[in-house]
């Protein structure tokens, strides 16, 4: 069985797409290009094929809730980058940052052109980022001092969308990467740092949406916490289908980590199937 045979095919229940713009980084990227293939009724995720571009050995959570996890039709632009933070002139990854990937949905989005003819009413804008940002910060950077910088420049991010129109937004949490191989190699006392970073991160998170939802009452957010998700698969993995929490297979379903710091296709089958009760609010999951 081929991994796009994995997704089964949505009950439609109502003819009007959903638009559904993401950003983030390799846990979510699915190497869309913006001036390839455009999503349609027939091929939701446009370009490339699904189960293909992502890590995690197949379908990632933003493939699954286009093609599967979805109770009408959602069509995904999806401008997430492997290795991304949040904007390189604060901690620069070498790869492109979600600043430039909101500058490319201004480029070709914003708009609302013919191939992507979003309202306020149906589109959704996804963001999970921060784990670079984690990782690039806390070995060297007081959180207590960068977070808030970071916080910042996420929010004049999600303004800029909310000038274009954007009313429904998602955001995701830093995962417990502190629990992956490739962070536990390290000893435990770097683990433990990497933790306290990610707590700190992910409080500010929480304040900064908190914040928006004040500044903008016209919004509808939903925060999902992919944090306790992955902790409750990571402290009960054999309730899960695993052997073990530090596992690693690239078949990306015997284990939950597909490389050392990159959860499998498994796992993001199990964490779309969770946050469809989180994004009920937003229509069309």
């Amino acid at each position: 069985m081929s991994v796009a045979a994995t997704a089964a095919v949505p009950t439609h229940r109502r003819s009007s797409p959903t638009y559904f713009f993401t950003f983030g980084d390799s846990y979510s990227m699915t190497s869309f290009n913006v001036e390839g293939t455009q999503p349609s009724a027939s091929d939701p995720m446009g370009n490339p094929a699904l189960g293909t571009g992502a890590t995690g050995g197949g379908i990632n959570w933003i493939g699954y809730l286009t093609t599967a996890d979805n109770a009408s039709l959602v069509l995904s632009y999806n401008l997430a980058i492997g290795g991304a933070t949040i904007d390189n002139a604060i901690l620069n990854s070498g790869y492109p940052d979600m600043t430039s990937q909101v500058a490319t949905f201004q480029g070709n989005y914003s708009t609302k052109p013919a191939t992507a003819p979003w309202a306020s009413s149906d589109s959704v804008f996804g963001f999970w980022i921060g784990i670079n940002d984690v990782g690039w910060g806390f070995g060297g950077y007081n959180a207590s001092v960068l977070v808030p910088t970071l916080m910042a420049q996420y929010r004049s991010l999600i303004e800029e969308i909310y000038a274009d129109g954007g009313r429904k937004f998602l955001f995701l949490n830093v995962p417990p990467a502190s629990r992956s191989p490739y962070i536990l190699d390290q000893g435990e006392s770097v683990s433990q740092q990497h933790a306290a970073w990610t707590t700190a991160y992910n409080n500010g998170l929480a304040k900064m949406r908190a914040e928006f939802k004040a500044a903008h009452h016209d919004v509808e957010t939903v925060l999902y916490d992919s944090w306790s998700f992955m902790t409750k698969i990571l402290d009960h993995p054999q309730k899960y289908g695993y052997p073990n929490a530090t596992c690693i297979n690239d078949d990306g379903e015997s284990c939950v980590w597909w490389n050392n710091y990159h959860p499998g296709q498994k796992y993001h089958r199990l964490q779309a199937a969770d946050m469809k009760g989180a994004l009920h609010p937003f229509g069309a999951w």
